[in-house]
């Protein structure tokens, strides 16, 4: 008598293959399938991809639709490689090179905040020179204004039959209109001594920027090869291990329709990588042409980004900004 254990291992093999055979129809449709009016079928094309060593399709259903998957683990040659790690090296240059730009920029911005302040100041200094050569002027107008007989003590032309006014009077007013306008020399001289002020600060301020800014200059040449030279030995670690490299080109398929690409993307140590429109699709002979285009800055390392991550000096923005090294590290 069969054991209930056994007649349900035998059902659950039966699912199994059941599942396995309407997956190797939906692969066998997609192999089959002609792209446009390509000469041969997808599964034609892939089969005389040179570059790939192994190859293997798989299928699962998503959103109602049946994708599926064709996976080729790359012969990594040395040419590939060392084409990889020449645009590894090369973007990693260009990095560095760009690394000192927020402090070369700081320096060229303080200086001509320092500029802008000098420029203002001697303008508003201008100005100042202008506006109390007009007070002083009119002192000196109040200060030697002759009574007349023919000017009342507003000093209007007197009307018929209106009476000038008596020596005293006179003198009483002009020490009014003295006291008025030495008041305003006194108001005024004080905004500009405080605008003064105020414009020396910003001409201090900007030259202490220049001269921050300068300092970390150094520091940054410093840390910038310091830190590349360091980048440099890690690219030659990681490109003197092995890796594994895969593309994975994925297709749409619907019962009683075709076939649609739907993306390829190269996988890097099983991550997945940058993708691009897979033209060995067209031709097995350009999957060279898709490899080179994928790894001419490198196989997965970014070197790049690294160089910014381990990069040990930070910019920070903003009116109380600077320079800072991002760990407890001294300024040495």
């Amino acid at each position: 008598m069969t054991s209930l254990d056994t007649i349900k291992l035998i059902a659950l093999s039966l699912s199994f293959a059941a599942l396995s055979g309407c997956g190797d129809s939906k692969i066998s449709a997609v192999k089959d399938t002609r792209l446009g009016s390509d000469e041969f079928t997808v599964g034609e094309t892939l089969s005389k991809v040179k570059e790939c060593k192994s190859s293997d399709w798989t299928s699962e259903i998503v959103n109602n639709s049946t994708i599926v998957t064709h996976t080729c683990t790359v012969k990594l040659d040395d040419e590939l490689l060392n084409l990889a790690k020449e645009g590894e090296l090369t973007a990693l240059k260009s990095r560095a090179d760009l690394a000192d730009l927020s402090v070369t920029q700081a320096v060229s911005q303080a200086r001509s905040t320092h500029a802008d302040a000098l420029r203002h100041g001697q303008e508003r200094a201008t100005q100042a020179a202008r506006r109390v050569a007009e007070v002083d002027r009119r002192i000196q107008n109040v200060a030697t204004q002759q009574r007349s007989p023919f000017i009342s003590i507003n000093g209007t032309p007197l009307r018929r039959g209106e009476a000038p006014p008596d020596e005293a009077t006179w003198e009483a007013r002009r020490a009014e209109n003295l006291a008025v306008v030495n008041g305003e020399k006194e108001k005024l001289l004080a905004e500009i001594e405080a605008e003064k002020q105020k414009t020396q600060a910003a001409i201090d301020a900007a030259l202490k920027q220049i001269d921050d800014a300068s300092t970390w200059n150094e520091k940054y040449t410093q840390e910038i090869q310091r830190t590349y030279q360091t980048m440099v030995k890690e690219v030659d670690a990681y490109y003197e291990k092995s890796h594994i490299l895969k593309v994975k080109t994925v297709f749409r398929y619907r019962e009683g329709g075709n076939a649609e690409p739907v993306s390829a993307a190269l996988f890097i140590d099983e991550l997945e990588g940058r993708s691009a429109t897979p033209v060995y699709l067209m031709d097995p002979k350009r999957m060279r042409e898709y490899l080179t285009y994928l790894t001419k800055s490198g196989i997965g390392m970014e070197a790049n980004r690294l160089f910014e991550e381990r990069f040990p000096i930070e910019h920070i923005s903003g009116p109380d900004g600077g320079f800072r090294y991002k760990s407890a590290k001294s300024a040495t």
